[in-house]
């Protein structure tokens, strides 16, 4: 008697509360909840508020549910779901960790916790999060795009290379792809990824942006203005094509098309923000300063953490006369993350300007290290280009040599390191090439690729404790790596560790259930194991 009272009560502390007097239930669901308030229906009522983005009508629903029956994983996800759609990521995030705590091997909250964790800044756990997804489903495609994304914003192109190069990709893992390569410098690969994903998806914008970018990027700058015009008259009513266009416009200096083609689109988006700045940009060029602050004002309160929009406001203002100004935006530039020395410079003469020459002189400093250090990346991205063309024409040792040059410039450069170890693989320099993986791992202990290979090595040169060290590390880096996880099963398997080895062995045959090697080394396995 006492139970039914306490859910009557809840039935009635739902509908009756005022704090929930816009959260009204279908009809339907209403009566059943008078009827029979149970954590199912609580949970059907999260369900239909979430339909219909009513977030936090929908996380009280599941709140409900679980007062009734605290041990239900799916709606402790439901309602992580619902409080990351409202905001709320720290609720978000105990719900979740909740749900996963209950059902370990369901992948989908670990997928939301990831996410939320990566809004949250909470970088390391996110990673694990990606990481713990990958072992429960080596072939997810949402968990292999969370991982790529968050190795490619901490900069381990590496790590996504030798994630999905071999796997079975979507577009969206394609992009990762692609980036990975435009990234680490691979340009011309990253242009035939793209244009064969093109080919098959012609109406995809965002391959075609990736493409116009990476054509660019490559110096081919009238191909990517006709990959964008081609896409951008196929879709005329497509925003962001039009954009795209007007991009590619400026980048090959044609501000006489590019003006009046602006000028038109923000006429019909008067509160886009890249249009704004844009209009703003070629106003300043042109000497119309007033007009400029007016459109990069606006740019700035629609998309205030741009920094490209505040460094060219602090241009406009300088132009004004208003220093006090410019040094505001020039600083805010560097605080969101600009990193071209031109803004330490420009701030630097806006201190001047100010009287304030201890800060003029600081800003000077930094201007010459920013400026040092952007020209060691040009010299070390050319020399890996050049590197790059050696090792394909068949020259690795003047590969090698072009790679130790660049690496002269950026030394604390993993991906360069491993490429020289290629290089110098291909030269037949086994001690060089052991080298530059060591200093790969060192600077990227999460570089798969390079561990697999120093556990070749160390393999070949019998060092088999050694090679089970750097198998093992590179699964744990990127779990869906299968060549690693077989040798990894045939060291274990040398080492009489056959349980580990046949599981090992197995979870390449997952990966991949055609691999003619794993099934061979499998079955090797089975009757090495008979023998003892």
């Amino acid at each position: 008697m006492w139970g039914r009272i306490v859910l009557v009560g809840l039935a009635a502390a739902w509908f009756g509360c005022s704090a929930h007097a816009t959260c009204a239930a279908p009809p339907t669901l209403a009566a059943k909840l008078r009827a029979n308030p149970d954590a199912k229906t609580f949970t059907n009522l999260g369900l239909w508020f979430d339909q219909r983005h009513e977030y936090a009508c929908a996380a009280q629903a599941y709140r409900s549910a679980l007062k009734l029956d605290p041990v239900l994983p799916h709606t402790l996800e439901l309602l992580g779901a619902s409080l990351y759609s409202s905001g709320d990521l720290n609720g978000a995030i105990r719900a979740l960790q909740e749900s996963i705590r209950l059902a370990p091997n369901n992948i989908s909250p670990r997928l939301r916790l990831a996410a939320a964790l990566e809004e949250a800044g909470r970088k390391d756990e996110a990673k694990a999060e990606w990481q713990a997804a990958l072992t429960l489903d080596p072939q997810s495609k949402a968990a292999l795009h969370g991982f790529c994304r968050h190795m490619i914003a901490e900069g381990n192109y590496g790590a996504v290379l030798t994630r999905i190069s071999s796997v079975q990709r979507d577009e969206a893992l394609t992009l990762d792809l692609a980036e990975a390569y435009w990234k680490s410098g691979m340009l011309k690969d990253a242009d035939e990824l793209l244009t064969s994903a093109l080919s098959h998806s012609p109406a995809s914008f965002p391959v075609t942006n990736a493409l116009s970018t990476v054509q660019f990027d490559e110096g081919l700058r009238e191909k990517a203005l006709r990959t964008a015009e081609q896409y951008a008259r196929s879709h005329p009513d497509n925003r962001e094509a039009q954009k795209l266009k007007l991009r590619m416009l400026l980048a090959n200096n044609d501000t006489a098309t590019a003006y009046p083609l602006g000028r038109k689109l923000l006429a019909a988006f008067p509160r886009d923000a890249y249009l704004l700045y844009t209009i703003g940009v070629m106003e300043r060029q042109n000497g119309d300063y007033e007009a400029a602050r007016h459109h990069l004002e606006q740019a700035i309160a629609l998309e205030p953490d741009v920094y490209n929009s505040h460094y060219q406001l602090g241009l406009v203002l300088a132009k004004l006369d208003d220093m006090q100004g410019a040094r505001e935006h020039f600083e805010k530039a560097l605080a969101l993350g600009a990193k071209e020395p031109e803004v330490h410079l420009e701030l630097a003469t806006a201190f001047r300007k100010l009287g304030n020459s201890a800060d003029a002189e600081k800003q000077l400093q930094l201007y010459g290290e920013a400026s040092q250090a952007q020209a060691n990346h040009s010299v070390a991205e050319g020399k890996a280009m050049l590197a790059e063309k050696e090792l394909n024409s068949g020259d690795p040792l003047r590969a090698a040599a072009l790679y130790r040059e660049a690496l002269e410039s950026t030394p604390n450069d993993a991906l360069l390191n491993y490429k020289l170890s290629i290089a110098l693989d291909k030269a037949g320099d086994i001690t060089g090439e052991r080298s530059a993986l060591e200093k790969a791992v060192e600077l990227d202990p999460d570089m798969a690729i390079a561990h697999n290979q120093l556990g070749y090595l160390a393999s070949r040169a019998g060092d088999i404790v050694s090679a089970e060290e750097h198998f093992r590390q590179a699964v744990r880096a990127a779990p869906a790596f299968t060549d690693a996880w077989i040798n990894l099963a045939a060291t274990l398997g040398t080492e009489s560790k056959f349980r580990e080895a046949r599981e090992a062995v197995e979870m390449a045959l997952k990966l991949d259930p055609r691999n003619e090697a794993a099934s061979h080394l499998r079955d090797d396995l089975a009757a090495g194991q008979g023998q003892h």
